[in-house]
């Protein structure tokens, strides 16, 4: 492997380091997290894994604008660790050791638009529920629990005139979907896989170009009203088992596995209100494909959101009126569709936990998540948790069966 990128890295990364010597701000943290499987996938996966990460992130302001960089390292147990050192697009199938998480400059053009430009984050739905408009958003199901939103190299312009807010987001180069190994026990589509068949990922090189979004909102007295258009690439791939160059080996048939990738057009509504201490939220959204594996979507989705003191309750019902065209596993965030999603949050003096409960209307699967995280001192925290599938595996939830799993981790901020 040349060794320029690594010297890159590490050049950049002793500078966020060194950072506080200079007068932006600094943050991070350094977490080892632990996974015990009750069950082994085919036999193959081990029944403990690990996952180390260092995190850094430097933020200056350069008088009006505002600069934020950071770097991730992270090492893996687990085979979804590649062998490219940096991938500072994430458009390669396998995770890498170093990634930059933001790169990005805010700048104010007038008192009433703001640019920001570079590798940031971006997200229109909740989080916790399911919304339609963050459907053009890559994401890493590396760990198939986490939810972990891909940063995206783009441009986005934002702004207010009285009570309307804009946005428009250019993204001219495509971040797909990282998937687990297919085949472990993380692959959400281990049910499609006949005894004696191995996959082999070919590393299919994902289009160029990748979307772009104009999204609006206003308040009508007590109603937020928004729309939103999008076209583009969708970043979720489109599996391809290409069985007509099925070889044999000794350990049975291998079938390679291509991934494609459609063009996909967008149009969605949403509109939300105060309702005594619940704050009331709709969405309705067209997707139209020509691809005929991925087809057309007509997603709507209602949350109900009450805060508790310190601790939120979301309740979230999603569904697709439209059958998908093929088989529904193949499509990922489709694929837990029609769902009921409730998720309580809470903070308390020694800490935070959490829960959530997915249920998959159509199949009858669901998920079940807790997560206990203590304050040890003002930098130290300890969080144990699981994760637990249940149900049929032709659902979304029922499909990560042998994915069922206790976790912990300590962490170290600074």
């Amino acid at each position: 492997m040349n060794g320029y990128p690594f010297r890159l890295c590490l050049i950049l990364f002793v500078s966020l380091l060194s950072s506080p010597a200079v007068a932006g701000e600094f943050s991070g943290y350094a977490e080892a997290k632990g996974f015990v499987y009750p069950e082994r996938a085919r036999g193959q996966s081990p029944s403990v894994d690990g996952w180390g990460t260092l995190f850094n992130k430097w933020e200056e302001k350069l008088g009006e604008a505002r600069l934020t960089a950071s770097l991730r390292g992270e090492w893996l147990s687990t085979d979804d660790q590649g062998a490219r050192l940096l991938d500072p697009a994430d458009r390669h199938f396998r995770r890498p050791p170093f990634s930059v998480q933001d790169f990005w400059l805010r700048l104010p053009l007038s008192p009433e638009i703001d640019l920001q430009m570079g590798r940031f984050q971006l997200g229109w739905g909740k989080t916790d529920g399911y919304s339609p408009a963050d459907a053009f958003l890559p994401r890493d199901l590396t760990d198939p629990y986490a939810d972990e939103k891909l940063p995206l190299w783009a441009l986005r312009l934002s702004g207010q005139k009285g009570d309307v807010r804009y946005e428009a987001v250019g993204c001219p180069v495509t971040t797909p979907w990282r998937l687990p190994v297919l085949g472990s026990r993380n692959a959400p589509i281990n049910g499609e896989i006949p005894p004696g068949v191995t996959l082999r990922e070919m590393d299919s090189s994902p289009p160029v170009l990748g979307f772009g979004a104009v999204r609006l909102l206003a308040t009508f007295g007590q109603w937020d009203v928004g729309g939103w258009v999008r076209a583009g690439i969708r970043p979720a791939p489109i599996l391809e088992f290409r069985t007509d160059q099925a070889v044999e080996t000794s350990g049975g048939i291998e079938i390679p596995v291509e991934r494609r990738y459609a063009e996909e057009e967008g149009i969605g509504i949403e509109l939300s209100r105060v309702v005594g201490a619940w704050v009331i939220r709709g969405e309705v959204a067209g997707l139209f494909s020509r691809n005929d594996h991925l087809g057309n979507a007509a997603i709507g989705s209602l949350s109900a959101e009450k805060a508790f003191g310190d601790g939120t309750l979301l309740m979230t019902l999603a569904g697709n009126a439209i059958d998908p065209p093929g088989d529904e596993i193949l499509l990922f965030d489709r694929a837990i569709l029609p769902a009921l999603i409730t998720a309580w949050t809470r903070t308390e003096e020694w800490g935070e936990w959490k829960t959530v409960w997915s249920v998959g209307l159509k199949h009858g699967d669901g998920l079940v998540k807790a997560e206990l995280s203590y304050n040890i001192t003002d930098v130290w925290k300890l969080t144990m948790g699981g994760e637990a599938p249940y149900g049929s595996g032709a659902g979304g939830f029922g499909a990560l069966d042998a994915a069922r799993r206790l976790r912990m981790a300590i962490r170290r901020s600074w």
